[in-house]
């Protein structure tokens, strides 16, 4: 099937509401741009105690400092799943003809949450993943019996390269993997050559081979509508030619993800960009056709992360009464920064036509705020921003992702991971085993927290030869054209020689660092092993590892430290917060951590579990859910419409 091009037209007009005393954003009034800081990472606590949705801060504002945004009441998520299901509460609403809800939702994501392989004969394999991504889990709760919800999802194949046999897709697949950005649930795929490969850059999916996955994809258990990308030209009646397939990512990746994490590209002659831009939209728009073609009016749609910012206005362009909720599960900079993106209004505007908007902590849900405010000059407050010309107001709210903590245990207490757990204990008899699990890159941290260790052997001696660092690396989520995670990645090899140089010996490694992919059992074996769990990444939207440890410790009970600028401090109130650039602070709080009492051990992994499990993936869906239902009850959002309107959509 073709991807055709939205048509261009002029987003619908909607419904306008009377104007509120709400308090607006402190610097509406000022034309300089001043009161946020440039500098990556704003500590907790900065902005006051509450925060949207319950979530305290964890430290006090100073008193002589106003708020960013003025308190008001905030909408509170319950600590438990709400009793009433919010199927039930749609059923209700519906009857009394409040909100026209179907009971459906459509998932809109990057890429496949199966791992996809096409073996010699045309057969098509999918694999499922069950850690590392507290999203996967989201979709796999709204498929499953568990969830009241009719679930599909949206998402393209991935790349779908060329394999000879099965040995060599093996080998394919592992490289694959490596080369994969691993904040993405990402397809990686293999296609077997035949009469119809036109050669080793492009790969050829015949009509019949397409229409297979299509079908094994939405049979299967995450029912799964695929994407198709490619140029109108490579899309003929005998198949898709697939070519340049890595460019589909480039804008998000190069521009985007970079941004979001504080890191600015060095200026072009602006044909790149327009090239990376042109692909990002054109993506875009072949997912919101793609989700039109499956889309019933009552139906939530649901859009997730950087990749997807423009699908929720081309998606209110065709149907204006359609209820969309778009999660940035990746991180939000301050305005300054954003104000420095190529296609800026376009990137916020294309957000703004969502009826909710969700985000990891409450800073970068400022900072959205902030920049609709400063850029497009929209009327703004913690709880929405209020489109310039329609009046209809995008309500914003946190909602921190969590993890399905019964699977996950599950998986890390089975036979297979404890007889990788016991070689592990034998290994390392005799040795406090610090774990980390990070990306390969600058905002991963994974130098400030060797910087940290190496602080911390040399302030407290008496730890020499009895502590181990084992280090995770994962692929780097951002593109890399400048060679920068090339440079970064030796950085961090020399760091961790001069490391075993200066502290190991011929029997004695304390620094190791694991570049290769874990299979799933050495993952959560490497989890329950860990004595300390350190987390010093410069910037993240969620750490899943983080939670995912604290789940895997309630045999052992092992500490976390974890860095202020992570999405996920702001949900795990009690574990050691630090600042990675302060390299004493870090020594000084694994030390801390290692000499911890039991006692002390057992309180904060209580209540560390409770937080993760109360926050669980169950209930990070149904609050959005049910959040949504809210923000549709009181009729000022973007797609409250009257059922005539949605029956003619």
């Amino acid at each position: 099937m073709a991807n055709r091009l939205t048509p261009q037209g002029a987003l619908p007009t909607r419904p306008a509401v009377p104007q509120r005393n709400d308090t607006q954003l402190p610097p509406h009034e000022s034309e300089a741009i001043t009161s946020i800081p440039v500098t990556p990472g704003i500590s907790q606590g900065t902005y006051g105690l509450e925060r949207p949705n319950g979530f305290p801060s964890s430290r006090r504002p100073q008193q002589d400092k106003q708020d960013y945004f003025p308190r008001r009441t905030a909408h509170t998520v319950p600590a438990q799943p709400p009793a009433v299901s919010p199927l039930n509460e749609i059923t209700l609403a519906a009857r009394r003809g409040e909100i026209p809800l179907s009971g459906n939702i459509l998932s809109v994501t990057f890429t496949l949450p199966q791992l996809l392989r096409f073996r010699r004969g045309r057969k098509w394999e999918l694999e499922h993943k069950y850690h590392c991504s507290a999203h996967l889990d989201s979709l796999t709760y709204l498929s499953s019996p568990e969830s009241p919800w009719q679930h599909t999802v949206v998402a393209w194949t991935g790349e779908i390269y060329n394999v000879t046999d099965n040995e060599s897709a093996s080998a394919s697949q592992e490289q694959l993997q490596e080369s994969v950005p691993a904040s993405t649930t990402t397809s990686l795929g293999g296609h077997a050559p035949g009469d119809e490969d036109v050669g080793s850059g492009e790969t050829f999916i015949s009509r019949k081979s397409k229409a297979l996955l299509e079908e094994k994809l939405y049979n299967d258990h995450i029912r799964t509508v695929p994407v198709w990308l490619a140029d109108e030209r490579d899309i003929t009646d005998a198949g898709i030619k697939l070519k340049g397939q890595s460019r589909w990512r480039r804008y998000a990746e190069h521009d985007l993800c970079a941004l979001f994490h504080y890191k600015q590209r060095a200026p072009t002659d602006g044909h790149e960009a327009i090239v990376r831009w042109n692909d990002y939209r054109r993506m875009n728009e072949a997912f919101a056709e793609r989700v039109c073609e499956a889309y019933k009016p009552g139906d939530i749609v649901v859009v997730h992360d950087h990749y997807l910012m423009l699908v929720p206005e081309l998606l209110r362009k065709r149907h204006p009464g359609m209820h969309i909720v778009f999660f940035l599960e990746s991180p939000f900079p301050t305005s300054e920064l954003i104000r420095c993106l190529h296609r800026r209004e376009e990137i916020l505007k294309g957000v703004l036509a969502s009826d909710l908007v969700c985000f990891q902590a409450f800073h970068y849900l400022q900072h959205f705020a902030n920049s609709c405010s400063r850029i497009l000059r929209c009327k703004a407050t913690s709880e929405w921003v209020e489109a310039d010309e329609t009046k209809a107001r995008v309500h914003l709210t946190v909602l921190p992702s969590g993890i399905n903590v019964a699977k996950i245990t599950s998986l890390a207490y089975a036979p297979s991971v404890d007889k990788t757990y016991a070689e592990l204990l034998k290994l390392y008899k005799g040795k406090k085993v610090i774990i980390g699990s990070d990306p390969l890159s600058r905002f991963g941290g994974v130098e400030k927290k060797l910087q940290g260790f190496k602080r911390f052997l040399d302030k407290y001696p008496e730890w020499q030869h009895h502590v181990v660092l084992v280090q995770i690396t994962s692929p780097a989520t951002m593109a890399d054209d400048d060679g920068d995670n090339i440079v970064y990645a030796r950085q961090v090899n020399d760091l961790a020689s001069s490391i075993n140089q200066a502290y190991g010996s011929l029997d004695f490694t304390p620094v190791q660092i694991h570049n290769q992919r874990l299979s799933q059992d050495e993952y959560f074996a490497v989890l329950r092993l860990g004595d300390v769990a350190v987390n010093t990444c410069v910037r993240e939207g969620m750490s899943t590892t983080s939670l995912e440890y604290v789940a895997c410790q309630r045999d052992t009970h092992g500490p976390l430290i974890i860095s202020e600028f992570s999405g996920t401090a702001s949900s795990l109130e009690e574990a050691i917060r630090i600042n990675p650039w302060d390299v004493s602070q870090v020594a000084d709080e694994i030390h801390h951590a290692l000499t911890m009492s039991p006692k002390e051990r057992n309180q904060m992994h209580k209540a560390l579990y409770q937080r993760v499990v109360q926050g669980n993936v169950q209930l990070c869906v149904s609050s959005m859910l049910k959040r949504l239902i809210d923000v549709l009850k009181l009729g000022d959002s973007g797609s409250f419409r009257n059922e005539e309107l949605l029956s003619k959509s």
